[in-house]
């Protein structure tokens, strides 16, 4: 048998090539090492750590740990959060760090007290210029529910309802406010010496006025007025209730009476009622009728949500 030496050869040499372009291919196609710092949110307890969205001025706690990296060793030397809000960046701290390997920061970010949402970024420098960020969006949403043109009759008024429930907006008649006592926040009516009343259901001239038809009421909710001056109405928005908490404070009338166009009276719901607690803002926007049955008051409300 003859054996052909030159084809054996070539073949070896043929494969011996392709084992070293296949050793060169493995080489080249290794991942490299990442050499990143590692930045993260601190989780649990009271720290957000992620998107989230909160009534306006909320106060939201943020923490972040962050450690270099451990192929390279290079220390931490910069720290830098960033604010973003309508696309406009502001820098809220932008610092140098001592050459460190670990580094954490917590912060306590109140919310904005517009609409909108703010992205909040964290990001982590180290000495060989390398970086990594973590970022969340707080997004902001009402504090105050506003309601205008509430119309409400005086209690010889068939036509107009004259009990308002805050917890739907809603003016009902005498027949469904006693299907719904627990949501009468307050009524309406007019007396000779008390003249144009907004007043609770357990006030005494009201039962005058309605002719003691609260006797049976099971829920008489207490809510509470005052009347208060030097307040700029259009302050008080959807995302600012700095002024009804700042003026519905010391509540003790059942009643706000003698009540005149422009006048603005603080109120405080019941705890009974199915608005509880709720601090709020109306204004007499128009006074009207001249007899019984067709009396009627206009408010503007501005309610703590």
């Amino acid at each position: 048998m003859k054996i052909n030496i030159k084809g054996i050869a070539l073949f070896v040499l043929l494969a011996g090539t392709i084992n070293l372009f296949t050793a060169c291919s493995d080489d080249e196609e290794e991942e490299p090492l990442d050499k990143t710092p590692t930045i993260n949110f601190i989780g649990g307890g009271d720290y957000t750590s992620s998107d989230v969205t909160v009534p306006a001025g909320t106060v939201v706690k943020v923490g972040i740990t962050a450690t270099a990296n451990t192929n390279s060793n290079a220390k931490l030397v910069k720290f830098k959060v960033t604010r973003t809000f309508n696309n406009v960046p502001e820098t809220v701290i932008d610092s140098t760090l001592n050459n460190l390997s670990s580094f954490t920061y917590t912060r306590n970010i109140q919310a904005r007290t517009e609409a909108g949402t703010e992205r909040w970024s964290f990001e982590i420098t180290d000495k060989n210029n390398q970086s990594n960020s973590v970022a969340l969006n707080i997004t902001t949403q009402p504090v105050v529910n506003i309601y205008t043109a509430i119309l409400m009759g005086g209690q010889l008024n068939v036509t107009i309802g004259s009990f308002w429930s805050s917890v739907d907006n809603k003016v009902m008649k005498q027949a469904e406010a006693v299907l719904n006592q627990n949501k009468v926040d307050f009524l309406y009516f007019y007396g000779e010496t008390n003249k144009a009343t907004i007043a609770a259901t357990d006030d005494d001239q009201a039962a005058i006025a309605w002719n003691n038809i609260f006797d049976n009421w099971t829920v008489k909710n207490a809510t509470r007025f005052k009347k208060v001056s030097g307040i700029n109405w259009n302050a008080v928005t959807e995302y600012d209730d700095a002024l009804i908490a700042e003026n519905a404070t010391n509540l003790v009338d059942s009643r706000a009476n003698l009540l005149e166009v422009g006048d603005i009276v603080a109120f405080q719901t019941a705890t009974t009622s199915a608005n509880p607690g709720k601090k709020g803002l109306f204004k007499v926007m128009e006074i009207a009728g001249t007899v019984g049955n067709d009396r009627t008051i206009t408010l503007e409300v501005k309610i703590q949500k």
